[in-house]
């Protein structure tokens, strides 16, 4: 972290992993139905360590992008320090530059419900085509459960603030089960695996979709 000058929530996300549910079952899941020589894409990766975990459990292939080279900085060294064959770039996940081709799966959590104007079905627009038929998407979403919860309009570090010093809601998007099946069966993939963590904060459910056409 020091040497890469990357943003300190990624020690957070890396050193309190296990407590990330949305993310490990995510990886978890692809690692369940991947063979070893697959790949797999992440965008919005950050440090790469869902990557690197999928590398551990010995999938070969590992690409990744995000907007922050210094996590992706700190991505790199730690692929070093694993032993582990990852490659990384900087690019916007919203409108990829460069996006990789015949993929195995795409890992996507904790970034697109957070990206101002992003949808779903734009994201899927996207990423579906770089994905080979019989390939997965792996992802997490927010559930519409979150717009009951008092403040939720707010980001969730403003609420002590008065109303008009408090910015908008970082989880800018909330879909439940049936609004994601249909979105993929649209983009033509199958929902094949969910779960949904009924007591965390906001509320996430995790998706595995294969591609049908």
């Amino acid at each position: 972290m020091q040497e890469t000058q990357a943003p300190s929530w990624h020690s957070f996300a890396i050193l309190s992993r296990k407590w990330r549910r949305h993310a490990c079952t995510a990886c978890r899941w692809l690692a369940e139905v991947l063979p070893a020589e697959s790949s797999v894409f992440e965008p919005g990766c950050g440090s790469g360590a869902n990557l690197l975990w999928l590398g551990q459990k010995g999938i070969a292939r590992l690409y990744g992008s995000d907007i922050d080279p210094g996590a992706l900085e700190l991505g790199k060294r730690l692929a070093l320090r694993l032993n582990t064959s990852l490659e990384l770039w900087e690019d916007n996940g919203i409108k990829p530059a460069r996006l990789p081709e015949n993929l195995d799966a795409i890992l996507s959590v904790n970034w697109l419900y957070h990206i101002p104007g992003a949808s779903f079905s734009s994201f899927l627009d996207t990423y579906t085509r770089a994905l080979k038929v019989g390939g997965y998407l792996a992802c997490d979403m927010v559930t519409r459960r979150y717009d009951r919860t008092p403040g939720n309009q707010y980001h969730s570090n403003d609420l002590k603030l008065p109303v008009e010093q408090r910015r908008p809601s970082e989880y800018t998007i909330r879909l439940d089960r049936e609004e994601m099946r249909s979105l993929g069966i649209r983009h033509g993939l199958a929902m094949i695996r969910s779960t949904c963590f009924v007591l965390t904060n906001p509320q996430r459910s995790v998706y595995l979709f294969r591609k049908v056409e």
